[in-house]
């Protein structure tokens, strides 16, 4: 009976490791994906110590020091960013804004963004990684109606070098302070990262004062 519930528990860890590893194919992030699958592969590791699977134990540690390896390479390369601005009206931020419409579209009406006077291209190693719309008035407060980064740049990065670190790229461009909206409980989470604070009238709303 303890021999048969033994069994039991080890495939049971088994599948849960397999789950991980299953769940970290799923993300759009390359960073999570690498933290994810690496915690997975350490668990399958264990699994196949448990059961004497010494190949497959080799293997899961193996794939784990890869994402060890690719991990180390992304947060150790020095990267380049640079913000350009463009016109609302340009061609190719319409084609950017059509692919990327479904998830952009669960953030602000198209007929909403399209009112936009400001719009930057956000590019990390001359990719363009996102893009920051809205409006900037002559105060230079400026309401972000879409901060959208592509899922391959989803590490913080863009945000962190934008509106935390060098934040003169946007001052040259006239903004003091940038407000936004959250509309849903990640991008609130978001906006605390990035050093925004809560409007304590308006519960959702966010606001930035750049740092002179």
């Amino acid at each position: 009976m303890v021999e048969l519930s033994s069994i039991n528990w080890v495939e049971w860890f088994g599948y849960c490791a397999s789950l991980v590893v299953l769940i970290s194919l799923t993300m759009s992030s390359i960073i999570k994906l690498r933290l994810i699958n690496f915690i997975g592969c350490l668990l399958f590791a264990a699994f196949a110590y448990f059961i004497n699977s010494w190949p497959t134990m080799v293997m899961n540690l193996g794939i784990a020091i890869i994402n060890i390896y690719f991990l180390y390479k992304i947060y150790s390369t020095k990267e380049e960013f640079k913000i350009v601005s463009t016109s609302i009206d340009s061609e190719y931020l319409r084609h950017f804004i059509s692919n990327n419409e479904v998830e952009i579209t669960k953030q602000i009406s198209l007929d909403q963004l399209y009112q936009a006077n400001r719009v930057f291209y956000m590019l990390r190693n001359d990719n363009i990684a996102g893009v920051l719309i809205g409006d900037l008035n002559e105060n230079g407060c400026f309401d972000i109606y879409l901060d959208y980064v592509v899922p391959k740049f989803r590490d913080y990065k863009l945000g962190t070098y934008y509106f935390k670190t060098n934040q003169h790229f946007l001052q040259k461009r006239g903004v003091r302070v940038l407000k936004a909206v959250a509309n849903h409980y990640m991008h609130r989470d978001y906006l605390m990262k990035m050093g925004f604070t809560v409007d304590e009238r308006k519960e959702l709303h966010f606001s930035k004062r750049l740092q002179v």
